[in-house]
């Protein structure tokens, strides 16, 4: 899977208010609700399938940053993607664009790493007999999901 090195991803700590949100949005830098970044890896790769889904016509959501929450958290409804991806009412969230960018809180890149509690946090089942080093696939197996449901 090939993904793009220029893209910037970040980790924070805070609390980010929607209008926040709106205005980042409007500059391509996206925030997302830290639980529901399962790494670097499935946030880019989030980003550039939205980006491929919008270019072909498939998208779900009329924005990039929604389709990017269906991606991440492999919801079909965007009322679901909000409610577990939205970066309000958190005290932790990821940001990620093409650009290089700072936002005035708490860098802490600790967020962005995977870990068993956010997979379970997006309602992915983790076999007992699954390597720890590949649990973090499975974030990318939940997302693949959306697409055979397109």
């Amino acid at each position: 899977m090939k993904m793009s090195t220029k893209m910037k991803v970040k980790g924070y700590r805070g609390k980010v208010t929607l209008e926040d949100v709106k205005k980042l949005a409007s500059q391509n830098i996206y925030l997302f609700n830290a639980k529901s970044v399962i790494g670097r890896e499935h946030l880019m790769y989030a980003y550039e399938k939205a980006e491929r889904v919008f270019s072909e016509g498939r998208n779900i959501a009329k924005n990039m940053h929604i389709e990017m929450m269906l991606i991440l958290t492999g919801k079909r409804q965007i009322k679901d993607a909000l409610d577990y991806a939205s970066p309000v009412d958190s005290q932790e969230f990821v940001a990620v664009s093409r650009r290089e960018f700072e936002l005035p809180f708490q860098r802490d890149d600790s967020v962005v790493q995977c870990s068993e509690e956010k997979l379970r946090y997006l309602g992915i089942q983790i076999p007992s007999d699954m390597e720890r080093e590949k649990i973090c696939l499975l974030a990318f197996e939940n997302s693949a999901l959306l697409e055979v449901m397109r």
